[in-house]
């Protein structure tokens, strides 16, 4: 993932495209916390409405310096968190989905961007230096939506981006572009970047519509230190 942040074409055309299918995504929050944190080490959320957003990152030149596998926040206290790319490039997938999905509120919201190892972009990490996808260990859309749902959350949508290879992203935006906005429409399977929009269900009932809980104070909610995760302290 470190070499693909590199290529000064084809990472920031990509971000550029989720940031696009993330805004036909995202919800109007409203409520307090967003956090947001990205193996590309780029925001993607262009606009919120939520009163404040965090970006943070395993690497000391970011705001906020966080170990995915324990996050230092305390549990149900954020309204909505992104998780980009994380679990393509991390060991311990499931872990990481673990602690994200343990820091947000009930009836908050979860967002993940993955790469589909199911697609043009999946098989061109595979292809050693002729393959312009970053390498990782990719995970499927099914296996995700299972994490989630025993996890207690609620799929909401499941969206993508990035049907062609890469080197057409690479070489070819435009045409990229538009095929994109075409089979993403049709919600046709087969984009090399997905979006999974899930919901935290509240224990004994199913949401019906967003009802989002206003937290008290305007500090980002912290965990007390320990030698598991990473003290963090408002900016």
């Amino acid at each position: 993932m470190h070499k693909f942040r590199e290529n000064k074409k084809l990472a920031p055309r990509l971000i550029e495209s989720e940031k696009d299918a993330l805004e036909q995504v995202m919800p109007d929050l409203f409520g307090h916390y967003l956090l947001q944190y990205s193996a590309l080490n780029d925001s993607v959320i262009r606009k919120t409405f939520l009163r404040h957003h965090f970006f943070a990152s395993h690497l000391p030149n970011k705001h906020l310096l966080v170990d995915y596998e324990a996050m230092p926040f305390r549990e149900n206290s954020l309204d909505c968190v992104v998780a980009h790319h994380i679990l393509d490039n991390e060991q311990n997938a499931h872990q990481c989905l673990r602690e994200a999905a343990r820091i947000v509120v009930p009836n908050g919201y979860l967002v993940i961007i993955g790469f589909n190892p199911v697609s043009l972009w999946g098989i061109s990490r595979f292809l050693y230096s002729y393959g312009m996808a970053p390498k990782g260990q990719y995970i499927s859309k099914s296996r995700l939506v299972d994490w989630l749902t025993l996890l207690g959350y609620r799929v909401e949508q499941v969206s993508g981006c990035q049907y062609l290879a890469p080197f057409m992203l690479r070489y070819f935006p435009k045409v990229t572009r538009v095929v994109d906005q075409l089979l993403s429409r049709l919600l046709l399977p087969g984009s090399g970047v997905y979006i999974v929009l899930a919901r935290k269900l509240v224990a004994g009932r199913t949401p019906i519509r967003p009802q989002w809980r206003a937290l008290s104070g305007r500090r980002i909610p912290v965990a007390t230190p320990s030698t598991r995760g990473v003290s963090v302290t408002s900016r």
